[in-house]
């Protein structure tokens, strides 16, 4: 605790030398709330709405602690806030942080540096911040002043909308059905919708003022969807300021305010015609034919005089009409810039035209869709319609996560066109969805135009950036002229703003300096617009100055600094299990997912890391998830494998997998454990080092997971279900795919191929994994070698080679240099590797594209002819295994067992069962496939076996699993005896002391088929010390075996008519599923399970069940 207190003195510390810092706890919760005459539950900041007002000065730190014990995901965002190299605490859910989940906690760090004024705070997960937002008040340091006379009072007046329905599900339902969200039933000023409403005069809000005084309103636009109008009856408005910025003062009747902006503007209180005056706000509907709340919402500004009569009726100001364009043209036209020393980018270093549209994506096969034509309603910025990822884009970039975001956004509209115009072309209406960013180089001068466009519907969008004001250098009408409008640019004294309008069928200009490193998002403050996709990122890199880079996240933050000195804090992660329609070779189908993704979410952790995983079945299929390579000490209750040690997780329900980090450094992956729900449901897991330590090879400039998987035209949940009735093989697959894509050898596929974009002379990290059903494969990438430095979570002693061989089950890291002097495109290439002759197998190639930026793009990828093995090259398959080496260095030492406390010889075989009386099988002799491991063919219990176990309940198992094969026979001998194709079936497991060192010798069988056989052992990494040909010798084969750096694996190749030996320590108690990973072997039946029995110490018992274990 000393060592914790310690950090946070010297956090505050820090702090201090320049700046006070302030607290705040923010409690999410749901909140009873009684408007328009009805009351519903509100997501609510302490209770309030609004929430709390942030009170600072100029150059202050604010720690806000935010708990969340509403039943939502929640994050919240600090607009306005520059947040100088620290976008860990900005808050855009997926963009900078994942959600602050339900029960649990985040402390936003909030630095203020430049900004005075009006900003604000709000939530920024779906539409929570309908309800969730506050006022942030930056006065001036101590020793400044405003530069206008000091008001009398600050009024803050936040405009708002309300739904009497659950905004949430609005927004749902909107997204569901395609169409346009409800438009709200009310405005508000300060959380009232006033009289003019049902039920609503009683609690108008009201603020009472002095005669002759001068009052500063600071005015914040809260509202979801709209642009509003303000006015205040009988009084002028005085703008002083916007987004936290002050303006040349002008005088006006009326303020036109967008969704996220902020306006100061001083009220004189000089009125001699009453006491009772309406401050009004409207709608401000830019947009043709499309729906808008057209009320008003009111407030009173009541002077404090004897002369009120309760029965007077506040006077109404003359608001503009909710579709007069040219008044909220013409108050946009006056602001300027206050400061004398304007800093705006007189030459640009990066010009971006970026088109700002509302658009359609086609409705999903059998279904009609409530937008517009049937079609679904989304929005985009250059043709880019903006997909939010599962793993937030800061953590991807920080640790150099691929396969979460794209560079690729680009810096004009990918097609030109009369962006104004009217009778546009249809095809214009369906942007591409993806999730593409814009790098920018630090302290670069940007200009970016946005260009409203006619397409569906033109209207203003309020574009908002985090992490930067900006100067408004321009805006007009029409399509920009690139060569004219700039020539009318203010760049003496335009406005600073944070979030601008850009105008109906018009355009507006941006500059800015790069200079604060992070990654920002970019999005329309509309929310329905956000919501459809009009977004996208922005990454500016490092400088090269102490001062010019991105902060650390694990360093800035108080609350980690604490968590800190216990170990990291516990990540949690969602994964919804559903059904998404996906089109692959010309066809499409549905496939069960996780968040609709195929590959799944990838899982980000460093060594030692504990993580939650709530997986909640929302498809029609039970479900388990195993995290394959993980060893989860003590607690296999969590490791997945359906029966064996859970019950599955039927549709409707939930379960919280606890993953436990321990030894593993590297690459593993998770996946689906019942039937053959993995085809699809699957993902990767990347383990980086501890805080404190680093790769034992260079840092490669970038990490590219890549996903080895099989694809059929046909439900895989039928293919399955049909081999099983009838006994036969199960159908090959159509594809092999590379992320989830078949690649351009396939019909229907060159679009999507992936592609890997690379820098010459860099290096890249591949984390290759065998997510493929029934193949292992041989995977090469054309004129690049291979440097292997790592398999299954463990580091080996690096070798060059031209491609790897890779079982199903097992992952590869591999560094590639991209070193090729001509530049240009070349394929990644996988096919499998066929160990069995006279089995059908997928011939078929699936490919990706590693494409340099640089060099003739036009060519065809250049394919690896030379260096992809052919499918049956057993020789190429036996010496890339053979290299495989432990690293042996301190830092990752190797501990194999030098003695054996117990041998098991296991023989795994391809059998077959007696097809049942008075049918036909389709298997060889008319019998039904099986599989086995020492004439034992397992039969799946309707109890899980973990269950069994611990609660000592008989008749679920045997434990006569035998250590031998029960008959010892010629194993690898020609001309079998037909008796010995047929096993017993039954539901044997193994049982082991704690703390034997054991040694599994697994003996390939020519019974029926003679082939490899990828043999994986949960809840272990163990050593593979031996391999051959032939039959095992125990007398003469261990004499070769390796006991000074054998690979550390999880998953095992044993060689087609050969043997493998393998060493481990009994350590982690437990039920442990031992299998072979060509599933279509596991459904027959060649599989077993180890139990290894409690030790005696504390630390070496299995752990108990958690609460929420499925029910069988």
């Amino acid at each position: 605790m000393k060592f914790v207190s310690v950090l946070m003195l010297f956090g505050l510390l820090l702090c201090q030398a320049w700046a006070d810092t302030n607290q705040y706890d923010f409690i999410i919760q749901e909140t009873p709330y009684t408007r328009l005459c009805s009351s519903k539950n509100i997501l609510t900041v302490n209770g309030q709405f609004p929430g709390p007002t942030i009170y600072a000065r100029k150059g202050d730190t604010v720690i806000v602690n935010v708990q969340n014990q509403g039943d939502y995901n929640i994050t919240l965002h600090w607009h306005g806030l520059r947040q100088p190299r620290n976008p860990w605490s900005d808050g855009p859910e997926y963009i900078t942080q994942c959600p602050i989940q339900p029960g649990t906690n985040f402390t936003y760090n909030l630095l203020f540096s430049e900004e005075e004024g009006t900003i604000w705070w709000h939530a920024h997960s779906d539409w929570d911040r309908a309800t969730v937002h506050g006022a942030i008040i930056i006065h001036p340091q101590e020793n400044s002043s405003f530069p206008f006379p000091t008001p009398y009072k600050e009024i803050p007046i936040i405009l708002g909308e309300w739904w009497k329905s659950n905004v949430s599900q609005i927004l749902a339902d909107a997204l569901r059905t395609g169409g346009a969200p409800n438009i709200s039933d009310a405005f508000t000023i300060n959380g009232q919708p006033g009289d003019l409403y049902p039920c609503s005069s009683s609690s108008t809000f009201t603020a009472q003022v002095e005669y002759n005084q001068t009052y500063l309103l600071r005015i914040i636009n809260a509202a979801v969807n709209n642009e509003i109008f303000f006015a205040v009856a009988g009084h002028a408005l005085t703008v002083v300021g916007t987004d936290a910025s002050y303006t040349k003062p002008y005088s006006t009747d009326f303020i036109m305010i967008t969704p996220g902006q902020t306006f100061d503007a001083l009220l004189l209180t000089n009125a001699t015609n009453g006491s009772l005056f309406y401050m009004a706000a409207s709608s401000y509907g830019s947009a043709s034919r499309v729906p808008y709340d057209t009320t008003t919402t009111t407030a009173i500004l009541q002077y404090n005089t004897s002369l009120i009569n309760s029965t007077d009726t506040p006077i109404l100001p003359t608001l503009p009409k909710f579709n007069d364009t040219t008044s909220a043209t013409d108050f946009v036209a006056g602001l300027r810039s206050l400061a004398s020393d304007v800093d705006v980018p007189q030459a640009v270093d990066q010009r971006m035209t970026i088109a700002v549209s509302v658009n359609l994506l086609t409705c999903e096969p059998g279904k009609t869709c409530g937008g517009a034509n049937g079609d679904r309603f989304a929005a985009s910025l250059n043709n880019l319609s903006f997909v939010t990822p599962t793993t937030d884009v800061l953590e991807a970039y920080y640790k150099n996560i691929s396969f979460v975001y794209g560079t690729g956004f680009p810096a004009d509209p990918p097609a030109k066109f009369n962006y104004t115009g009217e009778d546009l072309p249809g095809y214009l209406l369906f942007p591409r969805r993806a999730t593409e960013v814009r790098v920018v180089e630090y302290n670069t001068s940007l200009e970016i135009v946005f260009q409203g466009t006619n397409v569906l519907a033109a209207e203003n969008h309020p574009m908002h950036i985090h992490g930067y004001s900006f100067y408004v250098v321009g805006r007009g009408f029409g399509n920009f002229d690139e060569e004219k409008d700039p020539l009318s640019y203010n760049l003496v004294d335009p406005p600073i703003e944070n979030t601008v309008g850009v105008p109906k069928s018009g355009w507006a200009a941006i500059r800015f300096r790069a200079t604060n490193p992070g990654v920002w998002f970019i999005h329309c403050h509309v929310d329905a617009h956000t919501s459809w996709g009009m977004d996208t990122v922005i990454i500016v890199k490092n400088g090269e100055g102490s001062n010019e880079g991105m902060f650390a996240g694990f360093l800035l933050l108080f609350g980690l600094l604490v968590w800190q000195a216990w170990g990291d804090p516990i990540q949690q992660y969602d994964f919804n299990i559903q059904e998404t329609f996906y089109t692959r070779l010309c066809q499409t189908k549905k496939i069960l997912t996780v968040n609709g993704q195929f590959p799944g979410p990838t899982l980000i952790v460093q060594k030692g890391d504990t993580i939650l995983v709530n997986v909640h079945n929302q498809a029609d299929y039970n479900i388990t998830i195993h995290w394959h390579g993980l060893v989860q000490p003590r607690n296999p209750w969590s490791d997945g494998p359906a029966y064996i040690t859970q019950c599955p997780i039927q549709p409707g329900a939930s379960f919280t997998y606890q993953l436990i980090f321990s030894e593993e450094e590297g690459t593993i992956w998770w996946h689906a454990h019942i039937d053959w729900d993995r085809a699809t449901v699957h993902g990767a897991i990347i383990i980086h080092p501890q805080s404190n330590a680093t790769f034992p090879f260079p840092t490669p400039q970038e990490e590219i997971p890549i996903i080895l998987g099989e694809w059929w035209k046909g439900n895989v949940s039928q293919v399955i279900a049909d081999a099983l009735r009838t006994g036969g093989a199960p159908n090959i697959s159509d594809a092999y795919t590379i992320n989830g894509e078949p690649g351009d050898l396939y019909p229907c596929s060159q679009p999507n191929t992936f592609i890997a974009n690379v820098e010459y002379s860099k290096t890249y990290l591949l984390r290759v994994i065998n997510a493929a059903l029934n193949n292992e494969l041989f995977f090469a990438i054309a004129n690049h070698p291979l440097t292997v430095v790592a398999k299954d979570a463990s580091y080996l002693k690096p070798f060059s080679t031209d491609f790897i061989m890779i079982a199903p089950g097992q992952t590869i890291d591999v560094l590639l240099v991209a070193n090729n002097t001509n530049g240009g495109q070349y394929y990644m290439a996988a096919h499998n590797y066929a160990s069995a002759e006279g089995v059908p197998n997928d011939t078929t190639t699936t490919t990706a594209i590693l494409q340099y930026n640089f060099g003739n793009l036009n060519l065809s990828p250049v394919f690896p002819s030379s260096t992809l093995p052919n499918h049956t090259d057993n020789a190429a398959a036996t010496e890339f295994v053979s290299r495989l080496r432990s690293l042996g260095t301190t830092e990752h030492p190797v501990n194999v067992p030098q003695t054996i406390g117990q041998r098991l010889l296991i023989a795994v075989a391809v059998n077959l069962l007696t097809c049942e009386p008075g049918r036909t099988c389709s298997g060889p002799n008319d019998d039904r496939f099986a599989a086995s491991l020492n004439n034992q063919s397992f039969v799946l219990p309707s109890i899980d076996v973990l269950d069994a176990y611990y609660k000592n309940i008989s008749g679920v198992y045997r434990t006569g699993f035998p250590a031998e094969p029960p008959l010892i026979f010629n194993f690898t001998g020609e001309n079998l005896p037909g008796y010995l194709l047929f096993p017993r079936r039954a539901t044997e497991v193994r049982v082991v002391e704690y703390n034997t060192s054991v040694e599994i010798v697994f003996q390939g069988t020519t019974l029926l088929a003679a082939e490899n056989h990828p043999l994986h052992l949960h809840g272990f990494s163990f050593y593979v010390v031996g391999r051959g040909f032939g039959n095992f010798d125990e007398e003469k084969d261990p004499l070769n075996y390796n006991l000074v750096d054998p690979p550390y694996e999880n998953t095992v190749g044993v060689p087609r008519s050969g043997w493998v030996a393998l060493r481990f320590w009994a350590r982690n108690p437990g039920v442990w599923f031992m299998h072979c990973h060509l599933d279509q072997h596991t459904s027959w039946g060649m599989e077993t399970v180890l139990i290894v029995k409690n030790g005696t110490g504390p630390d070496e018992q299995l752990l108990p069940p958690p609460s929420d274990m499925p029910p069988c």
